[in-house]
């Protein structure tokens, strides 16, 4: 087979550096590998892995889970010649993993996982496909090595390569700051700063009497499924800004594997989204319940004092503060009541809720004191941030197009029939530069800019408040008053206010 020169190419292969590393894309063999590597993402210590890693990061090489999962990790392989590591003796699931691992003829030694995705745009106007780096690891004996070359530049290359290849507008992740600058990302949305409920805090006498007899909540079924798929996918309508599952067969087969219907190595409840539970509403004594709102539990290992609720769905229906009421207290006992693997009893200390700010049930879970934000150690949550990489500003622009006539249509009280513009954006080269918006007829064309071209910018930023005001984190007012050499024509103000207003952000489900 031919190898090819492009990083984005599932056949690119290439040496670095001095010795055995080579750079390419996984294969089904390189299952082991992935798995015990990426393990290093969750704050795994090397070497002694736990099951509860392995199960929650082995649907990842899963084409079945995630299509092609087997095939979009970029990874960085040892191929010098090693002996066999001896065998345990344990027959434990993650000991026969990690020897499979440790003894490959070629060995994963640093990973980014390519994650296709997709992002919808003020109420489905638009859906825009994306890549996630969603898994990043790398064994520490190999940080920073590879000659002159950082293996981690590398690995992102290659993923930046197979977004561009793949039509993706733009990479997002999220997680850790400053690490993710220093790779082309840019801080570029907050979900919000995360819930959570201290079940020592619930006071039992705060709910309505008459709730236990309209709801109740039991582990959800497969029969289930297509009530879940209606509340992932109803938000688009409504959300300014939405991600998900990039098409609908991806998405039934996520929640199918959260539902338990998984190929016999995923055993329940290893797998940490176990179980899942439905909210169901009786309407009338005898006719049958309808499901309203569904959760799945992750439990880091077995009594773990902490549960994180993820995803919460709800069908936007039916009154958000009936439906926080309802679940909360019955989601504490039912997790309480969980038996874990030594036979102990759960002590359920609090829940962990994965909310956006714009979410109502978070709205309603503060009001009625029945959770209460995160503490915070810097103006975001990790865990609640999106950073975005846009690596060719015109293509992502192009991608918004449908947005911006839409938002041009709703402001024609402004502008006016015949109103016609050009907005020139000045922008580094790594966003492979500047990109001119002509407005005629209603509608924007987007072309890349170029030196020589008239009119000058007339709408200039650094590239971090550009991808900020770009996806609608901030507005141009915001950042003028961060960042002193944001530059904008008086004459462009009202244009680019209607192009690029702030938005809010929903996330419905998150795998």
């Amino acid at each position: 087979m031919a190898i090819s020169q492009d990083p984005g190419d599932p056949t690119y292969r290439r040496d670095i550096g001095s010795g055995n590393l080579v750079l390419r894309w996984s294969t089904a063999e390189d299952k082991a590998g992935c798995i015990m590597l990426s393990c290093l993402s969750v704050m795994e210590q090397e070497g002694k892995e736990s099951e509860w890693a392995v199960r929650f990061l082995e649907p990842y090489t899963d084409d079945a889970f995630h299509a092609g999962s087997s095939t979009n990790w970029a990874i960085c392989i040892d191929t010098s010649p090693i002996e066999t590591p001896p065998k345990t003796g344990s027959d434990s699931y993650t000991d026969k993993m990690r020897l499979a691992a440790e003894s490959a003829p070629e060995r994963v030694v640093a990973a980014v996982y390519f994650l296709p995705s997709q992002f919808t745009f003020d109420g489905d106007a638009v859906r825009v496909p994306v890549g996630k780096a969603h898994i990043l690891a790398c064994k520490a004996v190999y940080r920073g090595r590879g000659g002159a070359e950082n293996i981690m530049n590398a690995l992102f290359e290659m993923v930046n390569a197979r977004a561009h290849a793949t039509g993706c507008a733009f990479m997002a992740m999220a997680g850790i700051p400053a690490y993710y600058r220093a790779h082309g990302y840019e801080y570029a949305l907050n979900m919000g700063r995360g819930l959570v409920t201290h079940v020592s805090a619930l006071n039992p006498s705060s709910s309505p009497a008459s709730a236990p007899s309209l709801f109740s909540l039991r582990p959800a079924t497969l029969d289930d499924l297509p009530a879940l798929e209606r509340f992932v996918l109803a938000p688009r309508t409504k959300a300014e800004i939405f991600t998900g599952a990039k098409d609908s067969a991806t998405l039934t087969a996520q929640l199918r594997y959260l539902l338990g219907d998984r190929p016999p190595a995923y055993t329940s409840p290893a797998y940490p989204v176990d179980p899942f539970f439905v909210l169901e509403k009786r309407d009338v004594p005898d006719a049958s319940p309808r499901v309203v709102a569904a959760a799945g539990i992750r439990l880091s290992k077995p009594g773990a004092p902490t549960a994180v609720v993820h995803p919460l769905l709800w069908d936007g229906v039916e009154d958000a503060f009936a439906v926080a009421q309802a679940i909360v207290r019955p989601l504490v006992s039912a997790v309480g009541a969980l038996p874990p693997a030594d036979g102990s009893p759960n002590k359920l200390v609090s829940l962990r809720w994965t909310l956006p700010d714009a979410h109502p049930l978070y709205r309603w879970l503060v009001a009625h004191e029945l959770a209460i934000p995160t503490p915070e150690s810097s103006r975001y949550d990790l865990m609640h941030v999106w950073w975005v990489g846009i690596h060719s500003l015109p293509r992502f622009l192009e991608s918004l197009a449908p947005v911006f006539n839409a938002r041009l249509a709703g402001s024609s009280q402004i502008f006016g029939a015949n109103y016609a513009a050009t907005l020139h954006i000045a922008a580094p080269r790594a966003m492979g530069g500047g990109v001119v918006l002509r407005i005629a007829n209603g509608s924007v064309s987007v072309a890349p800019a170029n030196a020589q071209q008239d009119p000058k910018p007339n709408l200039t930023l650094p590239r971090g408040a550009l991808v900020q005001l770009m996806m609608g984190y901030a507005g141009w007012r915001e950042l003028k008053a961060l960042y002193p050499d944001v530059a904008i024509e008086p004459a462009v103000v009202p244009l680019v206010d209607v192009l690029f207003p702030k938005r809010s952000f929903w996330s419905a489900l998150y795998i």
